[in-house]
């Protein structure tokens, strides 16, 4: 980057992908400030994203590669870690090896990862953050909509009715995304409620908060399916061209509906009521949760 011109990019954090202005400045440095032009963030950034350009000095880096607390040349490192691969392989075969990526790697980078590990040394052994980080996120999306693919936008949290936080502390983790999230309910007086067993900042904040009982959310959304159903508030329509397993799902929830959720909720009477109700009398409900 040539000094004094802003470079846009994207702060690498949180995942809510907002939008950075990186400008270097004459003494090295770089300074940061949000893209007012992002869709993500509109020029706000945390503490996080601001702090950027502290991130970026060289004095604490390990700039050259080292063996045995020693810098060595690039020739000799990659050599040890070949030798080493190759011998282990010989000595106890290709399972004996395996490779474990960062998360902040290329698409490019982890193609040749996996090339190197599934078809030069003939073993599954690899994985990554990234993977692991989403496996539950991607395992429930296939099985609820067929595709691993972000079903919402962040428009859609600013134009929901209700929306219904699962085990999110976004204040903390998602603050900028939280601020949007506030500044609807100041402009159109959406509703924020919030799952979780701990009373977070994000849980002081919202309309209602449901401390629940560890491990009972699956009971709390059989209740309210039931309770939906009960109230004949499906859209047949949509139902019968866009899903599948309704009796059998509709099944499940009956079998818990309001009691069995009350039980393993242990949520007070009155707040699982008012949780239902206001569910069911807000045309555009929005749920995310935490992973």
């Amino acid at each position: 980057m040539a000094s004094g011109t802003p470079t846009r990019t994207t702060c690498p954090y949180c995942g809510v992908g907002c939008g950075v202005l990186a400008t270097p400045q004459e003494d090295g440095s770089v300074s940061i400030k949000g893209d007012e032009q992002h869709p993500a963030n509109y020029g706000r950034l945390c503490s996080k994203g601001s702090a950027l350009g502290e991130t970026l000095g060289l004095d604490d880096r390990l700039l050259y590669p080292e063996v045995d607390g020693r810098r060595a040349a690039w020739d000799e490192a990659l050599d040890q870690v070949a030798r080493r691969f190759s011998e282990t392989i010989v000595e106890h075969g290709p399972e004996s090896v395996a490779i474990y990526g960062s998360g902040q790697l290329l698409t490019e980078d982890y193609y040749v990862a996996n090339k190197l590990m599934k078809g030069f040394i003939g073993a599954a052994n690899i994985d990554t953050n990234s993977r692991l980080c989403m496996a539950s996120s991607v395992a429930g999306h296939i099985r609820a909509f067929g595709s691993d693919t972000v079903p919402g936008t962040y428009e859609d949290l600013e134009q929901a009715d209700l929306v219904v936080l699962v085990g999110s502390n976004m204040t903390w983790c998602h603050p900028v995304l939280f601020q949007r999230l506030l500044a609807s309910r100041e402009r159109r007086g959406t509703k924020i409620v919030v799952v979780d067993p701990r009373r977070t900042v994000t849980a002081e904040a919202a309309d209602l908060h449901l401390a629940v009982a560890p491990n009972s959310d699956v009971a709390l959304f059989l209740g309210l399916f039931d309770h939906l159903d009960r109230m004949g508030l499906g859209d047949s329509a949509y139902v019968d061209g866009h899903t599948s397993g309704l009796a059998e799902a509709l099944g499940a929830a009956r079998e818990c509906g309001f009691p069995g959720a009350l039980s393993a909720t242990r949520l007070p009477a009155e707040q699982l009521r008012e949780f239902y109700t206001l569910w069911s009398r807000s045309e555009r409900v929005v749920t995310a949760y935490s992973q």
